[in-house]
């Protein structure tokens, strides 16, 4: 096994979790992970992240792997911090028929153990036209249980050029659909509702960093992402979640971290 450098691998690592990750989340443990098709990558570079919680329509394809983990202080419904760890790969090829994507995730691992509760998720990803499209199945519960809901979901994503040079050159928009998780805030608490809508982009500000604004349907996020080593795709994002206080009554601080390799 060998950590990846090629341009066509060098994105995977950069949501390999994203920042904001919630015991028994209501946000959803989603695991978007985009591709070196999303901003250009060049050859051995590392990429900072496009989202903070919400998922994006691109996705790994066959020989991509990944891990992550994700850290809240003072996890919704609990007042305490928690976290989650997450493994996962892609088969298949985006730019044929499709790809698909495949996390495991050990959820609310500080306080309930490792693999304590487990849950799967998977996504069908293609390109088409330069936009990466995405439907997807997330918080499948295999071992214990959270107050997260199953949701299927449905995500687009684009990238575009900004400005000449290489400060705040390129950037990122990404919106989709979905059910459960993705319902607004009142609506997952009161159990009512059957969808809502997300929405996030990005800025790229300079080759190892980015600034993200993430709407996922239930709470508004903002993240600064890094890929702080030029030659290893490891991307690390600390987020500010729930600037509104929608699942509590402050804003909360969170971290995460992805490395991606080639097999």
């Amino acid at each position: 096994m060998r950590l990846r450098t090629p341009a066509s691998l060098a994105l995977l690592a950069s949501l390999a979790l994203p920042g904001s990750v919630l015991s028994q989340s209501r946000d959803a443990y989603l695991l978007p992970v985009p591709s070196a098709d999303m901003l250009g990558a060049t050859l051995g570079r590392s990429q900072p992240g496009v989202s903070a919680s919400s998922p994006v329509g691109f996705g790994p394809q066959a020989g991509d792997a990944f891990a992550g983990f994700g850290y809240q202080a003072k996890a919704p419904g609990t007042g305490k911090s928690d976290g989650s760890l997450s493994v996962g790969g892609g088969f298949f090829n985006p730019n044929d028929v499709a790809g698909l994507e495949v996390v495991l995730t050990s959820l609310s691992t500080i306080r309930g153990g490792f693999g304590e509760r487990l849950a799967v998720a998977v996504k069908a990803h293609k390109i088409i036209q330069g936009w990466g499209v995405g439907v997807g199945l997330s918080n499948v519960q295999l071992r214990g249980e959270t107050d997260a809901d199953a949701s299927v979901y449905a995500a687009a994503t684009r990238t575009f050029r900004v400005l000449p040079g290489s400060n705040f050159n390129s950037g990122s928009i990404n919106f989709g659909i979905g059910t459960g998780s993705f319902r607004s805030a009142q609506n997952q608490l009161d159990d009512s509702g059957s969808f809502g809508v997300f929405f996030s982009s990005s800025i790229r500000m300079n080759r190892w960093s980015s600034a993200i604004f993430d709407f996922n349907a239930g709470m508004t996020n903002l993240a600064l992402s890094f890929a702080p080593l030029p030659n290893l795709p490891l991307v690390i994002t600390p987020t500010i979640s729930d600037l509104t206080g929608e699942f509590g009554s402050k804003a909360r601080l969170g971290l995460g971290a992805g490395l991606s390799w080639n097999y």
